[in-house]
């Protein structure tokens, strides 16, 4: 009786390394990955900021450098 409970349990565990019978498929959207960041609105911040506080203020930096970064960013 031992040695058919010791095989059946082998046997219902050795399932467990042989390769799945499904596949699964992952797709990506490649136009999300690989669109750029707009940074539009961030621009016209940076442009009001510039003409409020002067082109070289730390307001006028800061939303500069946010601009910058948007479209330095890589997404792929």
């Amino acid at each position: 009786m031992k040695i058919i409970g010791g095989i059946t349990t082998i046997l219902a565990t050795a399932s467990a390394f042989t390769p799945c019978s499904h596949t699964a498929t992952f797709t990506r959207n490649t136009a999300v990955y690989n669109s750029r960041v707009d940074s539009s609105e961030a621009v016209k911040a940076a442009l009001e900021a510039s003409k409020t506080h002067g082109p070289t203020s730390p307001e006028a930096r800061v939303a500069w450098d946010i601009v910058e970064e948007m479209d330095a960013s890589d997404n792929s």
